[in-house]
């Protein structure tokens, strides 16, 4: 009997013993494929973000281009009206020396970026530097956002309501959605713009903010290129 009863111990303990290990093993099992499942997800999302970093870096460069352009306008338009020619305007010939327009806002996505960080996957990344660059994307496009804000307050809050007293908005144009408008006898006051201090500030202000902002804009190209690379090689080695 105590040999019959130590054999059945023996064997109960075997039992327990085999029942743990696989309970264990369909754990760990489970965990491999929970795993397995956030890291295909987590690689998802960053091969999607990176298409949108990507986007990015495009419309980055084209802003870059139109910023500079802005700002060589500014300058160019400084020179007409500050030339030896310039006393000898008339209406006409001032209106051509003037080059301006309004400030276009540069629009970045980040739509990927936003269901990345609301997923949750992003904390299953392991590289933290990785982690954290893409964390400040909307940082810096905040301080892009920023300086363009700066850049169009000179023009919505000095350059308007200037060219609005003194430019003779009236006649720009013959029609407006063609529709024709009548000419009218109005003419821009010329010392308001040739050799004037005052219109000679607003534009260089203009000039310095855009530059600002063009700073802005090519310090991110860099940085998405960057980031863009290092998403590529972190893709690459799963």
């Amino acid at each position: 009997m105590e040999n019959k009863t130590g054999k059945y111990f023996k064997y109960a303990i075997g039992e327990i013993v085999l029942v743990v290990i696989g309970i264990l093993i369909a754990l760990q099992i489970n965990n491999w494929n929970e795993n397995n499942i956030t890291t295909k997800k987590t690689i998802t999302y960053l091969s999607t973000l990176n298409t949108e970093i990507e986007s990015n870096i495009d419309a980055l460069k084209t802003y870059i281009e139109r910023t500079h352009d802005d700002i060589k306008e500014s300058a160019n338009t400084l020179s007409e009206l500050h030339s030896e020619n310039a006393v000898y305007f008339n209406d006409s010939l001032l209106r051509n020396a003037m080059s301006t327009r309004p400030i276009y806002k540069p629009t970045l996505q980040k739509s990927s970026f936003d269901d990345l960080i609301n997923s949750g996957n992003l904390e299953y990344l392991k590289d933290k530097n990785l982690k954290n660059r893409i964390l400040s994307i909307e940082a810096n496009m905040d301080v892009i956002y920023e300086n363009y804000n700066i850049a169009n307050n000179v023009w919505n809050e000095y350059q308007v309501p200037y060219l609005q007293k003194y430019g003779n908005p009236s006649g720009n144009w013959d029609s407006i959605s063609s529709i024709k408008i009548k000419k009218l006898p109005y003419k821009r006051t010329l010392n308001a713009f040739v050799n004037n201090n005052e219109y000679a500030n607003i534009l260089i202000l203009r000039m310095k903010m855009m530059e600002n902002l063009e700073i802005k804009l090519i310090e991110e190209q860099k940085r998405s290129v960057n980031l863009s690379n290092d998403i590529k090689s972190y893709l690459n080695n799963k």
